[in-house]
C-alpha cells in the first residue's frame, strides 16, 4: 500500500471515529428523551403560503445531503486494492409546488442544484377527476414499485440498493392515471403511458450498463442532452395496502400493530432499443411492519429484444432487494440490505457479440482503440451483491437526520471475482 493509499485511510477513519461519536453522543439524547417520555413528530415541517380560501397556494420544499464516503476497490490482475474517499453535496433539490385555482389542480417543479450541476427532475401538472382518479401529465418518476415511487430521503440507508440503477423506475415524460400515489388508499393503482426515454440517465439503465452503452441524460440543464427517439412505454403498479400501513416511508416510524402492502408492478416498452432500454420488467414487491420493524423485499425481471439474431424478447437479468430496519427510543433505527443482480448468459453473449462487431467494423485506428478500451468488460460480469448494515440517528424527525453505513460488494465475473469494501456517512435536512 503506498503512502497516500495510508494517509486517505487515516483520514477516513478519522472521520468515521468523528460521525460515530457524534452517533453516541446523538444516542445519548434520544434515552433521554424516550425516557422522559416525550416523543417527537416525523412529519416534515411546511413553508407554504395560500390564499384565503386556500384555493391556491405555493409551498417550498428543500433536501440536502452532504456525505463523506470511502471506498475499498479491488482492481483485479492482483494489483493493489485502490482506497479512495470524497466528501461531497449528494443531492440538494429545491422543489416548488403547490395549487392553482383549486385544490384539485395541482403543480411541480423539483430541481436538483448539486455543486456543478442544475437538473430537471419533476415538471407536472394534475388534476383531480374523482378520489379515485387523478391525472398528471409532465415529467414525474414512472410508477415502477413503490420502492421507487417513494423519496431517497426516507431510504432507512445513505443511499439505494444496488439493484436499482439496473432496473428501478425513473423519471419520464408522460401521462399518469392514478388513485393516490402520494398518499395511496388501501386499493391502490397507477397506470401510464410514456416517451419510453429516461428523463436521467441514472436508473432502470440494466441493459445499457450490460452492453457498455451511454444513454442521453436530457434532464441535465447546463449540458442537455437531446433524448433518443420516443417508443411508448406502458407502466402499471397495482397494490394492496392493509391495516392503515404508510407506504410513503419504508422504516415503521410511527410504530403500531401488524400491517402490510403487497403489489406488483410491470414496464413494457413498445419499441425498445435494443441496446438501452428494456422491452419489459416484472416486479411484486411486499413490505411489512410492526411495531418499530420494517420488511421489504422487491424481485425483479428483465426483459430484452436481442440485438444480434431473430431480435426476439427474452429474459435477460432478474434482482432483488430485502431489506429490514429496527426503529427504536423514537430517534435511533438499525437496518440491514441485502441487493443483487443477474445477468443471464444470452444476454451476456449477445452484448459481447454486439461489441466485437462494432469494434471489427471500425477502420480508423484511434477510434477502435477507443472501442476496445469501452467494451473491454462487456460480457464478463455475471452478478452482483452488496450488502450493507447501517445505523441512523433521527435529530429532529425526519427533518434532520444522521447516517452511518458500510458493507461489501461482490462482483462476480467470469474472469475473477472482485470484493470491494465501502462505508459512507450522511447528514440529510429535509423540509
Amino acid at each position: 500500500m503506498t503512502r497516500e493509499s495510508r494517509s486517505w485511510r487515516a483520514a477516513g477513519m478519522v472521520r468515521i471515529a468523528g460521525l460515530l461519536a457524534a452517533s453516541v453522543g446523538a444516542f445519548g439524547v434520544a434515552r433521554t428523551v424516550a425516557a422522559d417520555g416525550e416523543g417527537q413528530s416525523f412529519e416534515r415541517p411546511r413553508l407554504e403560503i395560500a390564499t384565503e380560501d386556500g384555493q391556491s397556494s405555493i409551498r417550498l420544499r428543500l433536501a440536502a445531503q452532504f456525505r463523506w464516503e470511502g471506498t475499498s476497490a479491488d482492481k483485479g490482475d492482483g494489483a493493489d486494492r485502490d482506497w479512495t474517499d470524497r466528501i461531497l453535496f449528494r443531492r440538494l433539490r429545491v422543489v416548488f409546488e403547490g395549487s392553482a385555482i383549486t385544490e384539485d389542480l395541482t403543480y411541480r417543479l423539483h430541481l436538483n442544484f448539486v455543486p456543478g450541476l442544475l437538473e430537471l427532475d419533476d415538471l407536472w401538472i394534475a388534476y383531480k377527476l374523482h378520489d379515485q382518479a387523478r391525472l398528471l401529465l409532465g415529467q414525474n418518476k414512472v410508477p415502477f414499485t413503490r420502492y421507487r415511487i417513494d423519496s431517497f430521503q426516507d431510504l432507512p440507508l445513505t443511499e439505494w440498493g444496488y439493484e436499482t440503477p439496473y432496473f428501478g423506475g425513473e423519471r419520464q415524460i408522460g401521462l399518469t392515471l392514478h388513485n393516490g400515489m402520494d398518499r395511496p388508499p388501501e386499493f391502490e393503482y397507477e397506470v401510464g403511458i410514456y416517451t419510453g426515454v429516461n428523463a436521467r440517465a441514472s436508473n432502470g439503465i440494466g441493459i445499457a450498463r450490460t452492453f457498455a452503452e451511454t444513454p442521453p441524460n436530457p434532464s441535465l440543464l447546463t449540458d442537455p442532452a437531446p433524448p433518443s427517439s420516443f417508443h411508448p412505454e406502458l407502466v402499471v403498479h397495482l397494490a394492496y395496502n392493509y391495516g392503515g400501513i404508510d407506504v410513503r416511508k419504508p422504516s415503521d416510524l410511527e410504530g403500531g400493530p401488524f400491517r402490510f402492502s403487497v403489489g406488483v408492478s410491470a414496464a413494457w416498452d413498445a419499441q425498445p432499443d435494443s441496446r438501452l432500454d428494456f422491452a419489459m420488467r416484472l416486479a411484486p414487491e411486499v413490505l411489512l411492519k410492526v411495531g418499530g420493524f420494517h420488511a421489504l423485499g422487491v424481485f425483479y425481471l428483465g426483459f430484452w429484444d436481442q440485438s444480434t439474431g431473430d431480435d426476439s424478447m427474452a429474459l435477460g437479468m432478474f434482482g432483488g432487494v430485502a431489506q429490514m430496519s429496527y426503529v427504536f427510543l423514537d430517534m435511533c433505527e438499525v437496518s440491514l440490505r441485502y441487493s443483487t443482480i443477474s445477468i443471464l448468459e444470452d444476454l451476456r453473449n449477445d452484448a459481447r457479440a454486439w461489441a466485437d462487431q462494432r469494434i471489427a467494423a471500425e477502420t480508423d485506428p484511434d477510434e477502435q482503440a477507443a472501442l476496445v478500451k469501452q467494451y473491454r468488460d462487456t460480457g464478463h460480469l455475471l452478478a452482483e451483491h452488496e450488502v450493507l448494515l447501517g445505523f441512523n440517528v433521527y435529530l429532529l424527525g425526519t427533518t434532520l437526520k444522521l447516517q452511518v453505513d458500510g458493507g461489501v460488494r461482490i462482483h462476480e465475473r467470469s474472469d475473477a471475482d472482485r470484493h470491494d469494501g465501502l462505508v459512507r456517512t450522511q447528514i440529510q435536512l429535509a423540509f
